[in-house]
């Protein structure tokens, strides 16, 4: 009986791998598009901002964006794992891991084409936090696009902050990391999660017409900075949250990243440690923030902890819930 193949999609954001003019004005654009299913942006609009997006991103000289490599080093990894592992737990299936990206290539929907033929297909949204934008947009085109054969044959992963086996990786990564600070004089020690902003309130004052995510980024916020503190291996005396916002279309998640920098300035730590728990891969809004805190406090010795990217308990992470959801496709197919 031959093997049944199985895809498995990590579908990430993606951003411009390159300063390039047209690349930056490209993925602006796309990411712009998708936005407008659920925040109407005019057309003209949505190419003036990307414009101008991409001719700043040019005159500034910025390099590009590590995001769409680290998606790809993630889905490597992701797979020489699966064939180790599924050998033992998924015997008579292969695994094709691959990236895709929302506001890139190639894009989550060319390759759910791509894998109709497939006897499986698992789509992991890249983001430990769900929302419209991200597996909202996922979901409603495999719907829209996909016979009911083809869904019964398809998982979503989701949900994935709510997961204690994720908060341990987390602690695992963190307190393995070599950028922790000296626990001497803990007290003098800080850790700033940031996360991903979200839209509170429209300029009318209103909550948002679509699901944001707010909730869920809070509670997982909430739950790592628990975990942290009760952690034995905890070398810092202050566990702040910190949102990375757009700050358009109205009020955004408090306190923003300037405003965490400088409620902790002025109070004489010696250690700051910057971690982007709601990302799961570095891209243009966790690089370089370290720049940012140290032009409000000089003083303080600022270190930026990397995001999860491919590090071995992550992987080994997402490895355990592609393998569940490949069971779980088998047992209703």
């Amino acid at each position: 009986m031959p093997a049944k193949r199985f895809a498995v999609i990590l579908a990430a954001h993606g951003e411009a791998e390159t300063p390039g003019f047209f690349e930056n004005y490209r993925v602006s654009l796309h990411t712009l598009q998708r936005a407008s299913e659920l925040i109407p942006v005019p057309t003209p609009l949505q190419h003036f901002i990307s414009f101008s997006s991409a001719l700043r991103k040019k005159a500034a000289g910025r390099s590009g964006s590590p995001q769409n490599s680290l998606t790809r080093q993630q889905s490597s990894a992701l797979q020489k794992l699966i064939d180790q592992l599924s050998a033992e737990s998924c015997s008579g299936i292969s695994f094709d891991v691959m990236a895709a990206f929302s506001a890139s290539e190639p894009s989550v929907e060319a390759l759910v084409g791509k894998t109709r033929s497939y006897d499986g297909r698992i789509v992991v949204p890249m983001a430990p936090v769900d929302n419209a934008l991200s597996c909202g947009l996922f979901c409603r085109y495999l719907v829209e696009s996909c016979s009911p054969s083809e869904l019964a044959r398809t998982r979503v992963i989701g949900r994935l902050w709510n997961g204690e086996a994720l908060h341990q990786a987390y602690l695992d990564y963190l307190f393995g990391s070599a950028n922790l600070p000296p626990v001497s004089q803990k007290e003098r020690n800080a850790l700033m999660l940031l996360f991903h902003g979200t839209l509170v309130e429209d300029r009318n004052g209103k909550p948002p017409s679509f699901h944001t995510g707010q909730f869920e980024t809070a509670s997982f916020a909430r739950r790592l900075t628990e975990l942290i503190e009760a952690d034995p291996r905890n070398p810092w005396g202050k566990v702040v949250t910190a949102y990375l916002n757009h700050d358009v279309g109205g009020r955004w998640s408090t306190p923003s990243f300037g405003e965490a920098c400088r409620t902790l300035a002025g109070q004489q730590l010696r250690h700051v440690s910057l971690f982007a728990a709601g990302y799961f891969s570095d891209g243009n809004e966790t690089v370089g923030r370290e720049r940012h805190y140290s032009t409000i406090d000089p003083d303080a010795q600022v270190e930026t902890i990397p995001c999860l990217n491919d590090s071995p308990r992550f992987i080994s992470f997402l490895a355990d819930r592609v393998l569940v959801a490949a069971q779980q496709i088998l047992a209703f197919s």
